[in-house]
């Protein structure tokens, strides 16, 4: 059983008004890091001028958070990864002088804070982002450290991390909340990972089977790809996704195992949205005399069964004639057990729920309390 953790408080900084048509909205407690005036993940519904916002962080790839970002971007400089810059380059067409990435654990100074990316555990080039006071600065003892966790996936050995381990209990945490509930303690994405092998190489016998598997625009490469590596295939990606995977930096023997013909392989990597019995009938019927049997992954800790116990928590099956899907609890955020390890461990003197939550409210409170109860 979890031990009680020392009680942190709810962080609540104060941030400027932005306005959207028919009210004001407040820049959210998570997306303004304490004792600076930098902003983290918030490009929509911005007023007309915030002057003494320059400096603007994303800290990954995900539409959710990079929401609002176009190519007309001319507030000041967007701080990421190689990779998220690479994409946010790409596909928002954001001009590269408005553009600064940073390389993961290579600190640097910024406006008298010291910044440093870490390796969110997440999709590729997600970052958690560590801020304190650059040494020699005025007033630098009295500031707390902040870590702002973006969306991760918190895991043992990320407590190896020095960067992490000099904060432990010192610092203010913004926290990736979206699991925070004692119904989702799914397994590791190992785990995870080995029930889909098993059951790739348990449907392979027929050779006339088609395998999907779902995939978010970035997120979710490391079921596909170990799939192809297993079965020593190449696995489909459509021409828009190769696109986006080669910003990747992909090792070439990992870009090998890709290709944009359909025809070259049983294995395709789908939009997530696509492992849908409907969708799959479509297929089916698309590869008339080439498949026979439709067999969809679906890798998202929302499919976890809360009433399974642990050997079927790493995956459920469900057939329905000749289309069979998997639905797998394979997260890139932490499941409620990785969230009350990494509080135990890393003792925040305050926390702000950035997922699921409502800023001053009773959401916020109750997050808090899961955590820290």
């Amino acid at each position: 059983m979890t031990p009680p953790l020392r009680r942190a408080s709810l962080l609540h900084p104060p941030g400027p008004a932005v306005f959207r048509k028919g009210g004001v909205v407040p820049l959210r407690p998570w997306q303004l890091v304490p004792g600076t005036q930098f902003v983290v993940d918030r490009f929509d519904s911005l007023p007309p001028s915030l002057p003494q916002h320059r400096h603007w962080f994303l800290t990954h790839f995900h539409a959710d958070h990079y929401k609002g970002l176009t190519g007309k971007f001319d507030r000041g400089i967007i701080h990421c990864t190689p990779t998220t810059g690479a994409l946010v380059a790409q596909q928002l067409r954001v001009p590269p002088a408005r553009l600064r990435t940073h390389p993961l654990d290579e600190p640097f100074d910024l406006e008298g804070t010291r910044v440093t990316f870490l390796d969110a555990n997440h999709c590729p080039g997600a970052a958690m982002l560590v801020f304190e006071a650059s040494p020699g600065v005025a007033g630098g003892q009295a500031r707390r450290p902040v870590l702002h966790t973006g969306d991760c996936r918190l895991v043992a050995p990320m407590q190896r991390l020095p960067a992490l381990a000099r904060l432990r209990g010192r610092a203010d945490l913004i926290l990736d909340t979206t699991y925070c509930d004692p119904q989702y303690q799914f397994p590791s994405q190992d785990e995870v990972l080995s029930f889909v092998i098993d059951a790739v190489k348990a449907e392979a016998f027929n050779p006339k089977t088609l395998f999907l598997f779902g995939s978010y625009t970035i997120g979710k490469e490391r079921v596909f790809l170990e799939a192809a590596r297993v079965l020593r295939q190449k696995v489909y990606v459509s021409a828009t996704k190769l696109k986006i995977l080669n910003c990747l930096e992909l090792e070439p023997e990992v870009r090998a195992q890709l290709t944009t013909s359909d025809r070259e392989t049983s294995l395709h990597a789908v939009p997530l949205w696509m492992i849908t019995h409907d969708h799959m009938t479509k297929l089916l019927k698309h590869y008339r005399g080439r498949f026979t049997t439709v067999v969809g992954f679906k890798p998202t800790g929302w499919t976890h069964d809360k009433e399974a116990g642990r050997t079927r928590a790493r995956g459920r099956k469900q057939q329905r004639g000749s289309l069979i899907t998997y639905q797998v609890p394979y997260s890139e955020h932490s499941s409620f057990s990785e969230l009350r390890e990494f509080m135990t461990w890393f003792a925040p003197l305050r926390i702000v729920p950035s997922v699921n939550s409502d800023c001053h409210g009773p959401k916020a409170k109750a997050l808090v309390d899961l955590l820290t109860n």
